[in-house]
């Protein structure tokens, strides 16, 4: 192996272990955690609303929002009864 080619797989080995931890440490929440996890739910909204230009289409803001409007629905629902 030449020395350009141990380099290049060094360096490749090295971006795909810090996108692999990167990953790990922020996890995408699911919509059903953040039902779940209302004080979560209400950070992550508020975050998203912070800075929507950043954060607006990311999974977390998606299924934040995807969460408030199944809560929103059951409240509802619950109201009625």
């Amino acid at each position: 192996m030449t020395m350009k080619a141990s380099i290049l797989v060094i360096a490749v080995a090295a971006a795909l272990t810090g996108c692999n931890e990167a990953d790990k440490s922020q996890q995408t929440k699911t919509v059903g955690w953040f039902f779940d996890h209302r004080d979560e739910l209400q950070a992550t909204l508020k975050a998203c609303r912070d800075n929507p230009g950043e954060h607006r289409n990311t999974p977390d803001c998606i299924n934040a929002n995807e969460a408030r409007k199944k809560l929103t629905v059951q409240e509802m629902k619950d109201a009625l009864k």
